[in-house]
């Protein structure tokens, strides 16, 4: 059965390349040629599993392989898959800014925020306390 593992990197680094296609190739079964979605960002490789595993088995095995690059993997069937809905933080994901520091400078208290806000992005803090914090 057809399957696919989605690579996706973070947009300003553009760190996801074509050894990155390369390795991940070399890990995953029967693979079928890659195909960027976005060049740098994100990419698909259709590929048939030989032995039966865990998705989740498969998406370690695929990290380790490319020495955990801070990419996004995900490994799923290719039958009944639909691109229906994105998730996402926009904050520092969609867009460049936090927009909780760039108002906070608005009102003079951007030091104090952007604290809290370093503090819950090293995970110092859970994000539902830090966003009332803030």
């Amino acid at each position: 059965m057809l399957h696919v593992a989605t690579l996706i990197g973070y947009r300003p680094q553009m760190i996801l390349t074509e050894r990155n296609l390369r390795q991940a190739c070399e890990i995953l079964d029967d693979p079928g040629p890659p195909q960027w979605l976005n060049p740098g960002i994100a990419a698909e490789i259709p590929f048939i599993p030989a032995k039966l595993e865990g998705l989740k088995v498969i998406e370690d095995r695929l990290r380790a392989a490319l020495d955990f690059v801070p990419l996004d993997i995900v490994v799923q069937k290719a039958e009944g898959r639909r691109k229906k809905l994105l998730l996402a933080d926009m904050d520092k994901t969609m867009i460049e800014q936090e927009c909780l520091d760039e108002l906070a400078a608005e009102i003079g208290e951007l030091a104090s925020i952007a604290a809290i806000t370093e503090r819950a992005m090293r995970g110092d803090i859970p994000f539902e306390p830090a966003l009332r914090e803030r």
